[in-house]
Formats: C-alpha cells, sequence, structure tokens
C-alpha cells in the first residue's frame, strides 16, 4: 500500500530539539507530531546536522554545543524516534552522511578543518573513527557519489574541491582507511564551495558558492574533477550567503538556498546537466536547509530566523513553488531530511 503521508525531521539547534513531522502528499500539509530535546545535550550548538541511514532504519544527530556528540535513533513504524546511544566526539562537525551501505559515517568540521569517517557499530551507533585527513580550510561537507566510487569534499576557505576514491576494506575489520586520494579542483578566489548535489543519473556533481553566489556544475570520475559550467544566482545588493542546494528525483529541476534575501532560485537541469536560471522565490526567513520530498512533488525550507518550515508544490511542467503551508517548530531549525 502506498503511504499518503511523508515523514520529515527537522534539526532545531538553538532550541536543541528534533521535529518529527508529517507532510500529506495529497494536500502538501504540514502536521507536527512529535519533538524532543537531543539526550545528553548541556547547551546548544549553532547548528544540528541530521543524517538518515541508507535503508530509513536509522537517523543521526549532531550535536554542536555542550558536549560534542553524534546520536543515534531507531525509526519506529510511524517514523517515531527511540535513542540507541550517543557516541561523544572531539570535533564540531558541520555536516554528516553514511556511506551507500551504512558501514561509515562520512564526516566534515568546518571549525576544526577535518574531514573523517567513522564506523558505524552492528548496534548503529557510531563507533570509532577509521581515516582523519586535516588541514582542509573550513571543511564544510565530504559526499558519497551515488555511484559509491568517489568522495568530494567542499573546502570553502580555500575554495577548493577535494576529491578520493572510496575503496573501504573488505575485511570484517576494517581496519584501512577507505578513501584514497585523486585530486582536487581549485574554483575562482571567494567562492566558498559549500553543499554539494549529485545528478542522480549522470557523473555530474552541482556545487554552491557561499560567497560569491554561484553554481559549479562538474564533471566527476574517478579520473578526476572537471568544472563544465558556472551559473549566478540573481544579482543582490547583500553580501552572498547562498546554502543549501538540491535536485529532484526526476533531474529536470535544481534549487538553491540563499539565506541574505531568504530566497530559492530554481534551475531548469539539460540533457547534458547544465544548467539555465528560470526563477527566484522568497521563502522563510534565512533558509539554511531545505529538502525535496523524494516523489519530487514538495519542497520543504526551514528559515533560521522565523522558527517555522514551510511546504511548497512543486509544479510538474515549471518546477514553480507554490505555498501551502507553514509550521511552527523549535529555535533556529536548519536541517530538514526527508524518510
Amino acid at each position: 500500500m502506498i503511504s499518503l503521508e511523508q515523514t520529515l525531521y527537522v534539526g532545531c539547534a538553538l532550541s536543541g530539539e528534533i521535529y518529527t513531522v508529517e507532510l500529506s502528499l495529497a494536500t502538501g500539509e504540514l502536521t507536527h507530531l512529535s519533538h524532543a530535546r537531543l539526550p545528553g545535550l548541556n547547551k546548544p550548538g549553532g547548528a544540528m546536522p541530521l543524517a538518515l541511514s541508507r535503508d530509513r532504519n536509522t537517523l543521526y544527530a549532531v550535536s554542536r554545543g555542550e558536549p560534542f556528540f553524534i546520536a543515534a535513533f531507531n525509526l519506529g513504524p510511524q517514523g517515531n524516534l527511540h535513542h540507541l546511544g550517543n557516541t561523544f566526539i572531539n570535533n564540531n562537525l558541520a555536516y554528516i552522511q553514511t556511506d551507500t551501505n551504512d558501514n561509515y559515517l562520512l564526516t566534515a568540521s568546518f571549525i576544526d578543518h577535518q574531514v573523517a569517517t567513522y564506523l558505524i557499530q552492528a548496534d548503529r551507533c557510531i563507533g570509532r573513527p577509521v581515516q582523519c585527513i586535516e588541514n582542509i580550510s573550513n571543511a564544510h561537507m565530504l559526499s558519497m557519489s551515488p555511484d559509491n566510487k568517489t568522495v568530494l569534499c567542499t573546502g570553502l576557505g580555500e575554495d577548493v574541491i577535494y576529491h578520493w576514491q572510496w575503496a573501504p576494506s573488505q575485511s570484517n575489520e576494517h581496519t584501512s582507511p577507505p578513501m584514497y586520494y585523486i585530486g582536487q579542483l581549485q574554483l575562482p578566489n571567494g567562492t566558498g564551495p559549500r553543499h554539494i548535489a549529485y545528478h542522480p543519473n549522470q557523473p555530474i556533481a552541482y556545487v554552491i558558492g557561499e560567497r560569491n553566489g554561484t553554481i559549479n556544475t562538474i564533471s566527476c570520475s574517478v579520473t578526476g574533477l572537471r568544472n563544465i559550467q558556472t551559473v549566478d544566482l540573481p544579482e543582490q545588493p547583500e553580501a552572498f550567503q547562498a546554502a543549501d542546494i538540491h535536485i529532484t528525483p526526476d533531474a529536470r529541476f535544481l534549487y538553491a538556498s540563499e539565506k541574505a534575501t531568504s530566497t530559492l532560485s530554481l534551475f531548469n537541469v539539460q540533457a547534458d546537466g547544465t544548467l539555465t536560471f528560470v526563477a527566484q522565490f522568497a521563502t522563510e526567513n534565512r533558509p539554511r536547509g531545505f529538502a525535496i520530498t523524494p516523489d519530487g512533488n514538495y519542497l520543504v525550507a526551514a528559515g533560521q530566523y522565523s522558527h517555522h518550515i514551510a511546504s511548497y508544490r512543486i509544479n510538474p511542467e515549471t518546477g514553480s513553488l507554490r505555498l501551502i503551508s507553514r509550521l511552527p517548530v523549535g529555535q533556529s531549525p536548519d536541517w530538514v531530511e526527508m524518510l
């Protein structure tokens, strides 16, 4: 039986809470289901990165407050959260993601200029770090390609995209490092590469530039990286604070958020993977994070300063956004994950 509801999770950094929300796939209406503070959190931090396991059974949440840890939650039949445990860490993590087999957690630390991979234990809690790579200036995102062959990292501080081959050990001990350096791509000074969206059908990565409001379309393979296009967000009087980027599952539309102007920009994705700007839409105040439903019909954006999330219907012909519903959540929502 096809579900008529989509469960989503919202990380609310300043209140230290995870909100569980239901989105009606028939109407787009948002409904609050539950919320809870991160167990073991003494003082909230400035952001709360979330990641779902690839098998959709586990949610991971990062404490960037006091103390630093990664919390693991089992997902119940209705998406309800059951705390499995916390793993205390030394670094302030800006991004987390599991590999496609749910054996490793990939992490990036903006503050500590480091990326690392951690083992995921049999109990689904995070285990020991297997590989740590230092001196990546303002590492913002470490992300696995859809084909599970390469890993990219955005080095915001020096405008670099780092590139590794993904080749984890086939033994049960997982003692050897899973990432092997291929090379790196230098972007123009002042780009500030931040988040990555992968084309679902082609070896292409889209990288949003926080500081100059660009999207770089990058050809990505095990042989290296090549920048094939750079497009701009609309001009604005404020300094750019571009944030998040996502592509629809059918690879027809790509959206990018900009915090200073509280907008979402829409691009058409051409057959060769290049982008064409279409329109810009007002959204929640300071949209640091947003997500697209797996059916590609809705977009949900979080407003750090409005303390609300909003759902939008995606026009299937044009990609334009129509506001459907708003819902108050915790303080400073900055991350949205779709179950």
